[in-house]
């Protein structure tokens, strides 16, 4: 249980510092409203793709499966976060934006089964 809580620990801290890191940048004007965005969406696709390697790699199904998995749990999560606690409306660009983290999640799956420490196989 602990190394599925450490995979979401990681990509929550990494979504955290990110996050904050481009805000401070946003506050001082050093990037404009649309490159801000653009690196709010790339903090967000590399947060689930850390979280998904790692958990990857600690879990005994396929890759395939273990990112669709990781994605339904933060789907879940960003869903519940943005339609009921910040009131938002689910439209055309949500489901783009989720289908891109469904891709990079199912990616980042397969490269850390691929990862996976191999130490107990015969030679």
């Amino acid at each position: 249980m602990k190394k599925h809580f450490l995979a979401f620990l990681y990509s929550f801290t990494s979504l955290l510092i990110g996050s904050f890191v481009v805000s401070i940048l946003y506050y001082f004007n050093i990037t404009s409203d649309k490159f801000n965005n653009i690196l709010l969406y790339f903090i967000s696709i590399s947060s689930i793709f850390i979280g998904s390697t790692y958990f990857s790699k600690n879990m005994k199904y396929k890759g395939l499966i273990n990112g669709i998995i990781y994605f339904l749990i933060w789907f879940i999560i960003m869903l519940f976060l943005s339609l009921f606690i910040f009131k938002t409306h689910f439209g055309i660009k949500n489901i783009i934006y989720y289908i891109i983290l469904l891709i990079f999640s199912l990616i980042a799956g397969v490269l850390g089964k691929n990862l996976e420490d191999k130490s107990d196989e015969v030679i």
